[in-house]
């Protein structure tokens, strides 16, 4: 009985460590992500006006 317990507790590590490797990996793809990509609407005031470019 002692075997089966502990072979449900290594499943449950297993797991526990599978999600933390997700989360972990995840917020590493995100992080390193460029968020700094060209805006789909810019607008600008200049002395000629406004100006709204819609791309």
């Amino acid at each position: 009985m002692a075997s089966l317990n502990t072979n449900g507790n290594g499943f449950l590590y297993f797991l526990v460590g599978a999600l933390f490797v997700g989360v972990v990996g995840f917020g590493i793809y995100y992080f390193t992500q460029d968020h700094s990509a060209k805006a789909d609407l810019e607008i600008s005031v200049g002395d000629d006006g406004i100006k709204v470019d819609g791309n």
